[in-house]
């Protein structure tokens, strides 16, 4: 991952950010981003180095118009200083905890991030070989007290809360979505794992919730009695491992921490940026320049 002190090494002025941003958005050259023209030339006066003239549409522009960089009245520096910061967080970072690292407004950095994790939504490939799936369900209410030192949590299972559906490689890659409880079924389910994961190169783990019943008609399934045992052997561990879904439980071990520890409260509104983020993260784990990764995923040409 990239440093905060890397940072300010590579990026020590705006312009510096600018001509990154430039480079990263178009490695051939600038192009218009109104009419899509490759004949451009840079202003040549000192206080407009950052803008581009376009020669076909004569409209002016600079590297950050359609991205979320665009028209910002925040520097460079600390944009760039955000997503390290988010990056580095593998719990999690709250908006709080970055206004105060980043000296500006909690508002401010709360937009900033939701515009950060918009662009994380890296669907990429399908997932492939051995994948674990499993559903969790975040948020909820307490339970109401008995008395004034009653301090029990609230009772457990999905009542009160919004259902979310994950699926991990195990060593590999993570999706994650939150659904509708009437995705939960079978129909629903079968899916949501078309959507996820490539069936025909993939072996599906999970465990004995009877909405995975079935999955055996579209991709070859293996199942767990957690009431049983964590890990279990099968015919085919051998070849392929143990039978368990510990993997998935890891990947939820990560999401419910960050929602309990940074995040304390998240509305199903915007539960699909945090759960964008998280898994994000989880796949850039072994990156070794996940910063210049993400660059590329939010400077993505756009029309304006």
């Amino acid at each position: 991952m990239t440093s905060l002190v890397e940072i300010y090494r590579r990026f020590p002025t705006e312009q510096d950010c600018l001509d990154h941003i430039a480079q990263v958005r178009w490695p051939d050259g600038p192009l218009c981003p109104y009419c899509g023209a490759e004949r451009t030339a840079r202003h040549s006066e000192n206080d407009r180095r950052d803008r581009f003239q376009c020669q076909r549409c004569t409209r002016s522009f600079s590297a950050t118009v359609g991205t979320i960089f665009h028209r910002t009245h925040v520097d460079l520096q600390r944009w760039f200083l955000l997503i390290a910061l988010m990056l580095s967080a593998k719990k999690g970072l709250s908006s709080a905890q970055a206004a105060r690292d980043l000296d500006l407004r909690q508002p401010t950095v709360w937009s900033m991030m939701h515009r950060i994790r918009k662009a994380m939504d890296d669907q990429g490939p399908l997932l492939a070989g051995l994948v674990e799936m499993d559903e969790a369900y975040l948020g909820g209410k307490r339970r109401r007290a008995n008395s004034i030192d009653d301090d029990r949590p609230g009772p457990r299972g999905p009542t009160g809360k919004t259902p979310v559906v994950g699926a991990v490689e195990r060593g590999g890659r993570a999706k994650i979505k939150a659904v509708e409880r009437s995705q939960l079924d079978t129909d629903g389910l079968r899916l949501l794992v078309r959507a996820m994961v490539d069936c025909p190169r993939a072996i599906l783990t999970t465990d004995e919730y009877a909405g995975y019943n079935g999955l055996n008609a579209i991709v070859t399934h293996r199942r767990i009695n957690h009431s049983r045992r964590y890990v279990d052997q099968d015919l085919f561990s051998g070849q392929f491992g143990p039978v368990h879904t510990n993997t998935i439980e890891g990947v939820w071990a990560i999401l419910k921490r960050a929602i309990i520890g940074q995040y304390h409260w998240v509305s199903s509104r915007y539960l699909p940026l945090y759960l964008n983020e998280i898994a994000y993260r989880y796949n850039l784990r072994r990156e070794d320049d996940a910063f210049t990764t993400t660059l590329h995923h939010v400077l993505k040409p756009s029309t304006v």
